[in-house]
């Protein structure tokens, strides 16, 4: 998701126990007989109790075996509320801050600067 000039990175709840925590795209795993738009939506309702309906699909991305699928959405307002059951933290990046995440290799599936590039361009 991006508001103006910045960029929405979570921190997913699988990384509790974790020291090396990493910053990755908000999102979900799709349930059985689920479009993936549906999906994206979805787990956005879950995670940040926000309701979009307006995406622009980035791409799939490999992670782990598993193709994943990535949307954009550009927002009016910046999140803050996030369900803490699902995500640690929530913070807004420029490009300049996602790019030397990368570099530290502090990005979760290590597509999401890629991904946030072709937003971009969008």
């Amino acid at each position: 998701m991006r508001f103006e000039d910045e960029f929405l990175l979570a921190v997913h709840s699988s990384f509790w126990a974790r020291p090396n925590r990493r910053w990755g795209l908000p999102g979900g795993s799709i349930e059985r007989g689920e479009e993936p738009i549906r999906t994206v939506a979805r787990e956005l309702e879950e995670e940040l109790e926000i309701y979009i309906q307006n995406f622009s699909e980035l791409g799939a991305f490999s992670y782990k075996g598993s193709q994943h699928i990535v949307y954009g959405a550009e927002i009016h307002d910046r999140i803050t509320y996030y369900d803490d059951s699902e995500l640690l933290d929530l913070q807004w990046f420029d490009l300049q801050s996602v790019r030397n995440l990368h570099a530290a290799k502090k990005l979760h599936a290590g597509y999401e600067l890629q991904a946030i590039e072709r937003f971009q361009r969008v």
